[in-house]
């Protein structure tokens, strides 16, 4: 790959998280903040992000995770910019793990699948009938090493409301995200295909 398809793939995701974000925090947030108040400062109870970065991880192999690492930088860059409802982000250092955290869970995710025997292609080409279930099997296990990740980075900032809602929390929103996420991928797809079908 060239530098250009480097970056390339690297804006495109910017482009469908902040996309993501922008659902986050304008739908999931105003809903979650009348049921689970105070929990939507560490995570959102649906996550479509963890979908892309999951789908990002297994087109990309390894390769995701500059491409996420990049992207986080350009999504921060954005809101702190150029949005005009910017969600409060603080540089630091605790904030550069957690984005390095979460650029790494699903490739680490599908590498463990693979020791195992379980061999998740890396193609959109080599989609097949299992493929989706083993995505999302993939996003659930991400999701239980991120949730870990991020109640040991930010353990300080998270006794207020209890470690376990907190991880909980990441868990059902990276969890039900994904599902979305694949929801809207798997309905697109299909759009497509009828589109090239019948023109």
């Amino acid at each position: 790959m060239t530098v250009n398809h480097h970056l390339s793939n690297s804006i495109w995701i910017s482009i469908f998280t902040i996309i993501g974000m922008f659902s986050v925090t304008h739908l999931v947030v105003p809903l979650q903040t009348m049921i689970a108040p105070g929990l939507e400062v560490f995570a959102a109870l649906i996550f479509p992000i963890h979908g892309i970065r999951v789908i990002a991880a297994w087109m990309f192999g390894w390769w995701s995770v500059p491409y996420l690492l990049a992207s986080n930088v350009i999504v921060a860059l954005f809101y702190a910019l150029l949005s005009l409802e910017t969600p409060h982000v603080v540089f630091s250092f605790e904030r550069a793990l957690s984005w390095f955290l979460v650029s790494i869970v699903a490739i680490i995710a599908i590498t463990v699948f693979r020791f195992v025997g379980i061999e998740i292609g890396m193609k959109a080409s080599g989609i097949g009938p299992n493929t989706w279930r083993q995505l999302l099997l993939v996003g659930f296990v991400s999701s239980v090493f991120n949730s870990l990740g991020q109640s040991i980075i930010f353990s300080g900032q998270l006794i207020s409301i209890g470690e376990r809602n907190v991880m909980l929390g990441f868990l059902i929103g990276d969890t039900l995200g994904t599902i979305v996420c694949f929801a809207i991928l798997m309905f697109t797809l299909r759009v497509s295909r009828f589109l090239r079908s019948s023109s």
